[in-house]
Parts: C-alpha cells; structure tokens; sequence
C-alpha cells in the first residue's frame, strides 16, 4: 500500500501536446589531437633549415554525421602543451575539405622553456557562426608544430593535446 501511495504521488501531469517546445542541449567533448615530440622527430625532417615541421594528419568521422551537420550550434577549441624546448614552436590546427582545401586554420604560438623548465601554454578559441560553417565542410584535420631553429636541435619534449567540445541544438523531438 504505501508503494502505490509513493508511485502515484510521483507522477505529474504531461503534456504532450507541447513535445515540440522541447529543445535538448547536449555538449560533447572529441579528442583532436595528442602526442609527444623529441628531437629526434625533427631532425628527421629537413634539417638544411631553420624552420623544422613535423606533421600528423586525423580524419574527423564524427564530423560527417547527419544529426552533428544539423543541429551544430557552437565549438570550442581547447589546446595544451608543455614544453622543454628552448626554441620557438608554433602550433597550426588546419581543418580540411575531401579535396584537401583548408576550411578553418587555428595558429598560436608555443612558449619556450627558460633552462629546461616546462612551459606549458593553454590556448582556447570558440568558434563564430561562419567558423561552425568551415567545420561543418571539414573532414580532415592536419596538426602543424613548427620548431625555430638555428641549425642545430637542442633537447627537449613538446607534448600536446587538444580536444573540440560541440554544442548541439536538438528540437523537432
């Protein structure tokens, strides 16, 4: 007896005849890009130059779902790196078409290390309406990090890791 009096007394009036007026706003976190570089891995690329690049290249699948094309209604970018290089670097997130055509490019810089020390840099960046736009086109991201050198590679470690957290709008239940 008393579970029917807890039963009943927890069910309150629906009206679906406003299911329509219902809007969900689900986030979603995507890992982008992780990895750690040494050295090694730029002297393995062109080493008659002062600019070293070493890249990697990510196929975005989430990106070619119905559901995410539609109701995509913002992106945040969050990037981390922690770095013992006494070098410049420069991170370049770029965001390719099928054809390989750059959609959306995010750059910045990462800061050196002062006598081994890990710098770590934080950068984030949320995305205008014309940038979702670019993104919804994407389906390939290449990750750039660029080393400034003066010929010579000294030691160090850049470990970075970057994720997108999507914002969707879902209505039309």
């Amino acid at each position: 007896m008393l579970q029917l009096l807890v039963i009943t007394s927890c069910v309150s009036d629906i009206d679906l005849d406003r299911i329509d007026e219902v809007v969900l706003t689900p986030k979603i976190d995507a890992d982008l890009v992780f990895f750690t570089l040494n050295a090694s891995d730029f002297e393995t690329a062109n080493t008659n130059t002062a600019q070293l690049v070493v890249r990697d290249t990510t196929r975005l699948e989430f990106l070619d779902d119905n559901v995410v094309q539609e109701n995509l209604k913002e992106i945040e970018l969050t990037y981390r790196s922690d770095n013992t290089f006494d070098s410049a670097l420069i991170n370049r997130s770029l965001f390719l078409d099928n054809t390989g055509a750059i959609q959306y490019e995010v750059s910045f810089p990462i800061t050196a290390s002062q006598n081994g020390e890990v710098a770590t840099t934080r950068y984030q960046v949320i995305l205008s309406e014309n940038d979702i736009e670019a993104i919804r086109n994407s389906i390939q991201l290449v990750n750039e990090v660029t080393l400034f050198t003066n010929g010579v590679v000294n030691e160090g470690i850049l470990t970075l890791q970057s994720k997108a957290t999507y914002s969707l709008e879902l209505s039309d239940l």
